[in-house]
């Protein structure tokens, strides 16, 4: 399994509209129907800083590379890319999970 990490550096007020976009759009959940990915995260600083993680997890690269791939990836860029505009993003990277241990959540 891998482990997908974007981070994008905004301001407070961009990272609020950033996250009402993946809200407003399902974009988590849309990576989850269209593709095999396993689980996908969105989320915030609690410093108060806007700095956003997009994290999901996917069974192999080639899952990952799927949701590259796909058409609809793109669906939300435009507005995405205007959000961002001012923002420094990150290098995406893939990180190879060695083992983890989870709880059902309530």
């Amino acid at each position: 399994m891998i482990r997908s990490v974007l981070t994008l550096h905004t301001s407070p007020e961009q990272a609020d509209s950033v996250l009402g976009l993946y809200r407003r759009e399902a974009i988590l959940q849309e990576s989850l129907d269209l593709t095999r990915a396993v689980s996908s995260e969105i989320a915030t600083a609690i410093d108060g800083s806007g700095e956003i993680i997009v994290t999901a997890v996917w069974p192999d690269e080639a899952a990952y590379q799927e949701w590259l791939d796909h058409p609809n990836r793109g669906r939300t860029a435009p507005e995405l890319s205007a959000l961002l505009a001012d923002a420094r993003i990150g290098v995406g990277r893939l990180y190879e999970v060695d083992h983890r241990a989870s709880r059902t959540e309530i």
